[in-house]
């Protein structure tokens, strides 16, 4: 009989190395963010639980020093943005499952991370204990509790959008009501709002993701649609409703309402706020 290993610490350590081993593998980037996202773009999404009698305030020590490394990857194009999310509300009937989420997002489904030139700038030449304490100090706070990948296959954002801690990101997680069904027309319609609300101030970004790993019928959930907002106040008046010009008609924005129900399923929403983050170079 085989030893059971503990499945959350094991994929927590394999990501790591997946930072660690890229270090060495050449990568080449083809381009920059724009205001909507053709090219195709992938999200890790690290769900960390505090340890007990621990704060956020606790993890953002260590969860800083990821900052510096993943940013180093972002400076060297490998990274499209690393950013430490820290849930609000949740309908997650478990409400303490996990504390905040780490994102990472990346041009490729492999993690590429910084070079080691980047890392000798961050640690001299102590790159290797240093890194061995910080994943230490990273079990210790904030174990990994759950990780997902997701494709992220279309977005429209405001062109000078950026996180500044002050936005909140709205995630729905759906699911089809009825398997293999079409949605391409729904989503279609939800971005073409969405464009609206960026152009009259009422939104800063949406995007559409699909789970890639690991999606099976019991996770409860295939795609996500994130909304990201300066305030909830967006949340409660999407189409300017009582302004002299809405950005869509009540009874049509009813209506589109009602076609995205019968497509999808909102089985979880969750709100985060922006606490650390990575900035794209200026050009």
């Amino acid at each position: 009989m085989h030893n059971q290993i503990p499945l959350m610490p094991l994929l927590s350590r394999l990501l790591r190395k997946l930072i660690l081993l890229s270090l060495f593998i050449p990568v080449h980037y083809y381009g920059h963010a724009q205001s909507t996202t053709p090219q195709k773009k992938y999200m890790y999404l690290i769900y960390h639980k505090l340890s007990p009698g621990l704060t956020i305030q606790d993890a953002l020590p260590v969860e800083r020093e990821w900052k510096k490394i993943n940013q180093a990857a972002v400076d060297e194009g490998k990274l499209e943005g690393w950013y430490m999310t820290v849930k609000q509300f949740t309908s997650n009937p478990n409400q303490t499952e996990y504390d905040y989420v780490t994102r990472i997002v990346t041009p490729e489904m492999a993690i590429k991370g910084a070079s080691p030139e980047a890392l000798a700038r961050i640690y001299g030449d102590s790159v290797q204990a240093k890194m061995a304490d910080l994943q230490k100090r990273d079990r210790q706070t904030a174990p990994v509790v759950k990780i997902e990948i997701w494709e992220i296959n279309d977005g429209t954002f405001a062109p000078k959008f950026a996180p500044d801690g002050t936005q909140f990101m709205i995630v729905d997680r759906i699911r089809r009501r009825t398997p293999g069904a079409d949605y391409d027309g729904v989503v279609g319609q939800l971005k073409k709002l969405s464009t609206e609300r960026i152009k009259r101030g009422n939104l800063l970004g949406w995007d559409f993701s699909s789970l890639v790993i690991p999606n099976g019928s019991e996770k409860g959930y295939e795609f996500s649609i994130a909304h990201y907002v300066t305030s909830l106040g967006a949340v409660g008046n999407p189409v300017l409703a009582d302004s002299p010009t809405p950005i869509m008609p009540a009874q049509a924005y009813k209506q589109l309402r009602s076609q995205t129900a019968q497509v999808f399923d909102f089985t979880r929403q969750e709100v985060y706020r922006f606490m650390e983050y990575t900035t794209r170079p200026t050009n």
